[in-house]
Formats: C-alpha cells, sequence, structure tokens
C-alpha cells in the first residue's frame, strides 16, 4: 500500500490508527519525514523499544521502512509529541524544556533562542527590583552600555521584545536619574520597533518608557524631540502610537513639564494625515491640550481644516459645559526633582495653599516662536524716510515696518533696532500727522509684544514722550498709544515704569493727565507683582490731589486708579488718605474699589523656596568610661618599677667641681 502523506500531524494519526487495531501503543517520541517522490519514510521509537511492535507493515506497502532512531535527533518535526494514549513521555512525565538559568546573563542576552533572552530579561528585571540605591553596581554595565539596551527593545521576537521593553523600564525607574543618558540612545528606536507593536502589552510598556524618562530627565522636552520625528514614518500604526505616547506625556505631566510648543506645531501635520487612526488620536491629545491651555489653542488650529477646527470648537463647547474645561485636568505624576521638593516641603510642614489660583491669560503664540533677525529685512532708507518734509513718504516707511512686524512674530534683539525704537518714539511725540503718529504707535507695540522682555530697556526713552502725546483728542490715536504703552508694560514691572508715569501725573495738559491715569489702572490691574511699599504713599498722594482738578474726566480717573490702587494694597495703609477726603470723592473711590480687578495684591505670603535638606543628626560621642582604680599592691609595684628622677642641673654642676676639687 502506498500512502502519501501532506502534513506532518496527518502521518502522527494516520500511524496511531493503524496501529490501535493490532496492538496498543504508548508512545512516538521522534518521528523524521523525509520524501523520496512517492514514497514517505517514517521511524519510530515504541516506548523504549528497539523495534516497533504490532504494526502490520504489509498494510503500508513494501517501501514503508520502520527503525528505531535516537530520541535527541534535532531533525525532528515531532520531538517530544506525546500519543493519544499516553499523553507525555513512555513514563507518563512531562517533557522537559532547557534550562537557561545556568548560562551567564550576557550569553543568554546575545543568545539565539529567544527563551533563553526572555529568561535574562526576568533575570535582569528582579536584579534591578532588589538593588538597593540608585548607584547599586548592578546598573552600571547596562548604563554605560546604551547600544545593549537598544538591542534588548528591539528584540526580534515579539514575546521577549515585550519582556525586554519591562526590562529596561526597570532599569529607568531604579537607576533614577543616573539612565538619564541613555534616553538618546533608547528612544528613537522605541519609537521606531515598539510605539507601533501589534501587542498591546509591547505598545503600553513602551508609552510608559517614554514617561519614565521624563521623570528621571526631569522634563519632557528632549523626550517629545525623540518621538515628533515619529510622526513621519511610513506605517501609520507608528503615527498613531506616537501620538498616543504624546498625549500620554502631556496628560501626566501637564505642560509645565512638558513644554506644549512642539507639539502644538505639528497638530497640523497630525490632522493632515491619511490615516483615520492618527487623526482620531490627534483629537484626543487635543482635547488634553485644550484642558489644559484653555481657548489659547485655537491659534494653533488655523491651519486645519474648516471641518476639523468646527468639530473640535464644537467639543470644545461640551466640555466646557460638562466642567472639562481648562484647569479641569491636573498633573498626575511628578519629576524626581519635584518629588524630593514635595517631600522636603512635607517634612518641613509647608503647605500648599488652599485658595484657588487666578485664572491665568490665555498662553500667546510668540512665546513658543523662532527669535527672527529682521534687521537685514529692515526697509532701505528707514531712517532717511523717516526724515522725510512729506508725510506720504513717512507712512510708506511706516507701513512697510509694520508688514514686517506683524509677518514676524518673534523678534531677536539686535543692536540696530535701538535705533529704530529711538525713530519711533521720536514720530509718535513730535509728528504732526496723525495717521503717521497711529501707525509708528503701532510699529512700537508690534517691537514690543515681538522682542517680549528685550524690549524693557528700552522703557525709560520711550514711554515719557508717549505719555505726553496723550494730549490728542481724536480717540484712534490714543487708542494706539495707549495700546503701545500696554505691551511696553508686559516687558517690564510696575516698581520699574513707576517712575516713568508720576512726571506726567502732574502734567498741565488734562488730556495727558487722563490717558496717564487710564494707563496707570491698567498697570495696576494687570501687574504680576504687587506695587513696593516704599511707592504706596508717592503714587497716593498724586492720585488725591487730583481727585481735585477741574477736569472731570481726570477726576473720574483719579477715583478709578485710587480704587484699583486700594484693591492692590488693601484699605488700611490708604485710611488716613481717605479720611481727609470729601465724601463725595470717597464714595467714588470706594464704588471703584469695589469694581476693580487685580492679579496680585500687596501682603500676600509669597511662596517659601524649599528647605534645605537636614542634615543627619551627628551622633554623640560615647563617653569615655571612667578607669577603674587598680588596687594599691599594683600602685606600688609601679611605683617601683618608675626610674627615679634626675637631680636638678646646678645641682650636678656643683657636684661636677667638688669632685675635680678633690
Amino acid at each position: 500500500m502506498e500512502k502519501r502523506i501532506t502534513h506532518p500531524r496527518q502521518e502522527a494519526d494516520d500511524i496511531e490508527n493503524e496501529t490501535d487495531r493490532v496492538q496498543p501503543w504508548a508512545c512516538f517520541k521522534w518521528l523524521a519525514v523525509r520524501r523520496d517522490g512517492r514514497r514517505t519514510e517514517w521511524a519510530l521509537d515504541m516506548a523504549g523499544k528497539g523495534e516497533p511492535v504490532g504494526i502490520d507493515k504489509s498494510k503500508f506497502g513494501p517501501a514503508l521502512n520502520l527503525r528505531s532512531p535516537s530520541c535527541s535527533s534535532s531533525s525532528s518535526s515531532f520531538n517530544q509529541r506525546s500519543c493519544r494514549r499516553g499523553g507525555g513521555m513512555a513514563d507518563g512525565s512531562a517533557p522537559q524544556e532547557e534550562d537557561f538559568t545556568t548560562l551567564p546573563i550576557a550569553e543568554r542576552l546575545a543568545h539565539k533562542n529567544w527563551k533563553a533572552r526572555v529568561s535574562a530579561y526576568e533575570t535582569l528585571i528582579k536584579t534591578f527590583q532588589t538593588t538597593a540605591s540608585d548607584s547599586d553596581p548592578a546598573f552600571r554595565p547596562y548604563l554605560n552600555d546604551s547600544d545593549t539596551l537598544k538591542k534588548i527593545i528591539t528584540d526580534s521576537n515579539a514575546v521577549a521584545q515585550e519582556k525586554g521593553v519591562e526590562c529596561v523600564i526597570n532599569l529607568v525607574k531604579f537607576a533614577g536619574e543616573n539612565a538619564a543618558r541613555t534616553r538618546e540612545v533608547v528612544l528613537p528606536a522605541l519609537v521606531d520597533k515598539c510605539f507601533g507593536s501589534s501587542r498591546a502589552g509591547t505598545k503600553n510598556h513602551a508609552i510608559e518608557l517614554a514617561v519614565q524618562y521624563i521623570e528621571v530627565e526631569n522634563g519632557g522636552t528632549g523626550v517629545v524631540e525623540n518621538i515628533l520625528p515619529g510622526l513621519a514614518a511610513k506605517q501609520p500604526k507608528t503615527v498613531a502610537g506616537c501620538v498616543t505616547a504624546l498625549k500620554e506625556i502631556v496628560r501626566l505631566y501637564g505642560i509645565t513639564v512638558t513644554p506644549p510648543a512642539p507639539i502644538l506645531k505639528a497638530l497640523p501635520k497630525i490632522f493632515a494625515h491619511t490615516d483615520k487612526n492618527v487623526r482620531a488620536e490627534g483629537t484626543t491629545l487635543t482635547h488634553v491640550l485644550y484642558q489644559y491651555i484653555g481657548p489659547g489653542i485655537e491659534t494653533w488650529l488655523a491651519d486645519l481644516k474648516p471641518v476639523q477646527v468646527k468639530e473640535l470648537k464644537e467639543a470644545f463647547e461640551s466640555m466646557e459645559k460638562e466642567g472639562k474645561g481648562k484647569g479641569s485636568l491636573k498633573p498626575e505624576r511628578l519629576t524626581r526633582a519635584a518629588a524630593r521638593e514635595a517631600e522636603a516641603n512635607e517634612a518641613a510642614g509647608v503647605e500648599e495653599p488652599d485658595a484657588a489660583p487666578e485664572e491665568e491669560a490665555p498662553l500667546d503664540p510668540r512665546m513658543f516662536a523662532d527669535e527672527v533677525n529682521i534687521v537685514p529685512k529692515l526697509p532701505a532708507n528707514f531712517q532717511a524716510a523717516l526724515g522725510s518734509s512729506k508725510w506720504k513718504e513717512r507712512k510708506e516707511a511706516l507701513d512697510e515696518l509694520l508688514n514686517l512686524l506683524n509677518a514676524t512674530p518673534r523678534i531677536k534683539e539686535a543692536p540696530e533696532l535701538s535705533d529704530v525704537v529711538k525713530s519711533l518714539a521720536t514720530c509718535i511725540h513730535k509728528d504732526a500727522n496723525i495717521n503717521c503718529v497711529t501707525i509708528a504707535a503701532n510699529c512700537m507695540e508690534g517691537l514690543a509684544k515681538g522682542m517680549m522682555a528685550s524690549f524693557g530697556r528700552y522703557r525709560e526713552a520711550i514711554v515719557p514722550p508717549m505719555l505726553e502725546r496723550m494730549k490728542e483728542r481724536k480717540a484712534s490715536v490714543t487708542d494706539a498709544i495707549g495700546a503701545a504703552l500696554d505691551a511696553v508694560f508686559t516687558t517690564t514691572v510696575l516698581a520699574d515704569i513707576l517712575p516713568d508715569i508720576l512726571p506726567a501725573l502732574g502734567n498741565k495738559n488734562p488730556q495727558v493727565k487722563e490717558g496717564t491715569m487710564k494707563f496707570l489702572t491698567r498697570c495696576l490691574a494687570t501687574s504680576a507683582t504687587p506695587i513696593p511699599p516704599a511707592q504706596v504713599k508717592p503714587v497716593s498722594e498724586a492720585l488725591s490731589s487730583l481727585l481735585e482738578d477741574s477736569f472731570e474726566g481726570a477726576r473720574n480717573e483719579a477715583a478709578n486708579c485710587l480704587g484699583t490702587l486700594m484693591k492692590m494694597v488693601g484699605e488700611r495703609p490708604l485710611n488716613a488718605l481717605m479720611d481727609g477726603l470729601a465724601d463725595v470723592r470717597k464714595a467714588k473711590v470706594k464704588e471703584a474699589y469695589e469694581k476693580a480687578t487685580v492679579k496680585s495684591k500687596a501682603g500676600g505670603a509669597p511662596k517659601p523656596p524649599p528647605p534645605a535638606a537636614k542634615e543627619p543628626p551627628k551622633k554623640r560621642a560615647p563617653a569615655p568610661k571612667k578607669a577603674e582604680a587598680p588596687p594599691a599592691e599594683e600602685v606600688l609595684a609601679q611605683e617601683e618599677k618608675k626610674p627615679s628622677k634626675k637631680p636638678p642641673a646646678r645641682l650636678l654642676v656643683r657636684a661636677l667641681l667638688s669632685a675635680k676639687c678633690i
């Protein structure tokens, strides 16, 4: 009988069925299949016996050749397979697997068998978890060899890779900040090989490893920089994994530890992806960012499709209704440095204030933009054009500068900009054409917003002339100058700008006084720091005198400004001043005080710095034990052993002289 087998498992079942009718047999342990055209050869080991028993060879034809092979043959495709009746080896015991734990870890890590590598990873996990400190010598071989960690997380076997990523997580977790230096090698490989894994365990471990690196690096900038290139990966599942990782990073650490600017810049690229899963993860990421940033995120959605923007805004509105708007999400994890600070504050008994924090203004997109040097782009012959006697030429130069400033969100500081600022201040102060004054004020505002804090050093030279030009009666001009003054104030602090404001309060022009007090009121309301105590008296006295000004607008603004000042410093410092006011003036100041809102108040306890770590108490040296008095006999014996003292030198000299005489 000629028998053709198409699959080894089918061979085994056919053999078992044929032999069952002749004689029961316990097990066939090894099966080698070799095809020779039309015929197949089987080799069986029957219960340890040398020859198979009970098989009718005539049923299989003359081509069947049965013999007893070695059980340790490596060419078998059915090594240690139990039959239907035996269920195991001939003696009924379970098959034994090779024990890799006897091999050194280095050999197991490089072993061809994936089970050996898994054994090494499991051993390392236990080792890392039982270390005494983050400087334990067990970490040193792996912290100094990032390439080994890269090979571990990119294991070719899926099961081993999952265990390998878990192994590196434990290394970073227990080695602490010492493991931060391995991030530059490990994380790019993690993004490439693990974020897009089809195994949920591997993907979750990969995200956890990225989160751990942020914890030990005390910041998420480096981790985000390593993840963002993954958004350009060819496989959509890798891109989706990267977006998921970014979402988890922002959700767990917030926007303080992880600056959101690079992520916000990547939103248009995420929403433009062709894969719907990537876009869905991008939507979830945007929702998390909204819970931290609030409406300020809408500026970054301008490059999205109108349909996508509409859907996101509708989602934002529903989140606000459900109480999931800005401030509803709080960081869940701390970096190592933040954890130490929290522990130190807790040990010192410092408690966090219970009062709700003041609502913050939306984030300015300029903060996240790259600085640009605009000096090479300045209009040609700008200074000469500003000095032209024709107002149209001056206006054209200013318009060209304004377009440049509007197209440059962040401006890099340069020495050449000092002349530009002075020229604009002169134009605002002295130009006879109000169109040029208005555009110059707009340019000053754009420069102040673009240069940000670095613009503050020009404050002293430009604020007084700008305040003096508030004498203009046309609202469009004063509004433009007021907006420019507000932009200048954002680059400095209240204590620095008050000396530039106070002289203008004594100006003879009532419009100048009114405009100056409006500006001062806005400064008091928006200042992030309270007014210094030494400046309260001169400011309050100047304002109280203006309450009796002949110009009604000045009187009203003086009451508003004084009420805002009272809101900042409290009523007590101004009680003496208020007692000397007329009842009508006092009522107006009180009304302004009740309506005023400020961001900072004087007398608030500043947040104490983290206390220095206390030194462990020094152990007192044990008091020396009092020596017991030795017995009297020993004392006498010691005294006898002591050599007798030499006589004084003068007696020795006398003795020598007397001896010579004799």
